[in-house]
């Protein structure tokens, strides 16, 4: 099912414990979609139980990479959600990023209100949105709440809930390989098998526009279940702490460079730098062949085999 919009914005989902100094990729690139100098960012900080802390780590990192304008609201209750001062500062902001913490609680205080009803409607029409660790999650339709650490699929593992519905049909994960989250997603997935799971490493970034092509940026990997073809499994019928069998299922693992279109189901390695060659200069003489290693004579070749050397 095609999700995109040709004037949709992009979305730029984060594993979480991105960089915040030195050099900054992921958060660089957030600012360059939003308009670079002319970026005026909306951080939204329910998620975290400590607000004040994640005020002063992101607008000195915003600011310092360019951004002309950093704004932060920290609505508490669907109440506040709606305040129309919360709401006229949204309609002016080019981007919006969801800070981590409590995926469940940003849902349950936000899903639904006015404030994510009008996110998504600019979204739609171009407003960019980011999100790290439970601001990643919360962008799917379907959202992992919370759950075990297991290696195996087990009903068990995930609690479910619906999040803010940016990504229809993508389940998003994240701290992924650091916490060993692999058995939830493949849980979360074998329930809903018209879903596409995707596990974010930590520093690691996945940006999606809106031609559904999805890139990888940062230090580690996304990890990529598919079950659009899954030919069988159990999960709805073995006891709910007992692993899940289950076949057809496809993973795919995405590095820096990458990209996978969600649509298609295909996904494509960077393309091999090359040093372009000046017209005016001719092409370098291909090396002279040599029947010869390292600059030996075939003798000495020859003797070294004998030799066992």
């Amino acid at each position: 099912m095609r999700i995109s919009e040709s004037e949709r914005g992009t979305l730029l989902a984060i594993g979480g414990s991105e960089k915040k100094a030195g050099e900054t990729p992921i958060l660089e690139r957030f600012v360059s979609l939003c308009g670079g100098d002319d970026a005026r960012i909306l951080v939204v900080s329910t998620a975290s139980s400590d607000p004040s802390e994640k005020v002063a780590e992101y607008d000195a990192v915003f600011r310092a990479r360019g951004a002309g304008d950093v704004a932060f609201v920290h609505p508490q209750n669907r109440a506040e959600a709606q305040d129309p001062k919360l709401l006229a500062t949204l309609a002016r902001a080019t981007g919006v990023f969801l800070v981590g913490g409590n995926q469940l609680k940003l849902v349950s205080e936000l899903a639904g209100s006015p404030l994510i009803e009008r996110m998504r409607e600019l979204y739609r029409t171009g407003l960019h949105i980011g999100g790290t660790s439970a601001g990643a999650s919360a962008m799917g339709t379907v959202m992992i709440a919370r759950g075990r650490a297991r290696s195996a699929a087990r009903l068990d593992s995930p609690r479910m809930t619906p999040g803010f519905g940016l990504l229809p049909n993508l389940i998003l994960d994240q701290h992924f390989r650091e916490r060993d989250r692999i058995g939830r997603l493949l849980a979360a997935v074998l329930c809903n098998p018209s879903y596409l799971g995707l596990g974010l490493d930590e520093d690691t970034g996945l940006v999606l526009d809106a031609n559904d092509q999805l890139s990888v940026i940062g230090t580690g990997s996304v990890t990529v279940v598919d079950g659009a073809r899954l030919e069988e499994n159990d999960i709805g019928v073995v006891p709910e702490e007992s692993p899940a069998g289950f076949a057809g299922m496809r993973l795919h693992v995405l590095t820096a460079g990458w990209s996978y279109n969600v649509v298609s189901g295909r996904g494509h390695r960077p393309k091999a730098a090359s040093t372009p060659v000046s017209a005016s200069e001719p092409a370098p003489a291909p090396a002279k062949e040599e029947t010869v290693a390292e600059g030996l004579s075939s003798e000495e070749i020859e003797s070294l085999i004998a030799s066992g050397g």
